[in-house]
C-alpha cells in the first residue's frame, strides 16, 4: 500500500513537473511575443514622433513664409502708396506749373485737366497692374506652401491609420492566445 501511495504520488509529480514544464514555456514563448510588441509600438511611436517633429518643422516652415510674404506684401503696398502718393503730388505741382505758364484762359484747364486726367488714369492702371502681380504671386506662394503642408499631414494620418490597425490585430492576436491557454487551464 506504501509502495503503491509512492508510485502515485510520483506519477502526480511527474505529471505536475511535465505541465510546469508547459506553462513555463508556454510563458517563456508569450513573453517573448509580448517584448517583441512592446519593441514594435516603441518603434512605431519613435516614428510618430519623428513624423510630429517634422510636420512641427514643415509648420513653422510654412510660418515664416508666410511672414515673408506678408512682410514683402505689406512692403510692396507701403511703395505702390508712395509712388501713388508721389504721382498725384507731380500731377498738382504739374497742374499749378501749367496754369501759370498758360495763364488764365477759359479753355486751357480744360485742356490741361483732360491731360492731366488721362495721365492719372495712365498711372493707376499701371498701379493696379503692380499690385495684381504681386497679389498673385503671393497667391501661390502660400498655396504651394499649403499644399505642401496638406500632403504632409495626409501621409502623417495615414501612418497614424495603420499603427491603429497594428495595434488592433496584435490585440486581437493576444486575446485570441490568452483565451485558449484559459481553456486549456479550464479543461
Amino acid at each position: 500500500m506504501a509502495d503503491e501511495a509512492v508510485t502515485k504520488i510520483g506519477t502526480i509529480l511527474e505529471e505536475l513537473g511535465a505541465r510546469f514544464e508547459l506553462v513555463v514555456e508556454a510563458v517563456t514563448g508569450f513573453g517573448g511575443r509580448v517584448d517583441a510588441l512592446r519593441t514594435e509600438l516603441f518603434g512605431q511611436f519613435a516614428e510618430v514622433g519623428g513624423q510630429v517633429r517634422f510636420l512641427s518643422e514643415q509648420i513653422a516652415e510654412n510660418r515664416k513664409g508666410i511672414t515673408i510674404v506678408r512682410e514683402d506684401l505689406g512692403a510692396e503696398i507701403i511703395r505702390i502708396g508712395e509712388a501713388l502718393g508721389k504721382a498725384r503730388v507731380e500731377i498738382r505741382e504739374n497742374l499749378a506749373a501749367l496754369r501759370d505758364q498758360i495763364g488764365t484762359p477759359a479753355e486751357a484747364p480744360v485742356a490741361d485737366g483732360a491731360m492731366l486726367h488721362a495721365e492719372l488714369a495712365d498711372t493707376t492702371k499701371v498701379i493696379k497692374r503692380e499690385i495684381a502681380s504681386s497679389a498673385e504671386s503671393s497667391a501661390k506662394k502660400l498655396a504651394a506652401e499649403l499644399k505642401t503642408t496638406n500632403k504632409a499631414l495626409a501621409d502623417l494620418a495615414r501612418k497614424f491609420e495603420r499603427f491603429d490597425d497594428r495595434i488592433t490585430v496584435a490585440t486581437r492576436d493576444q486575446d485570441q492566445r490568452l483565451r485558449k491557454l484559459e481553456r486549456k487551464r479550464a479543461s
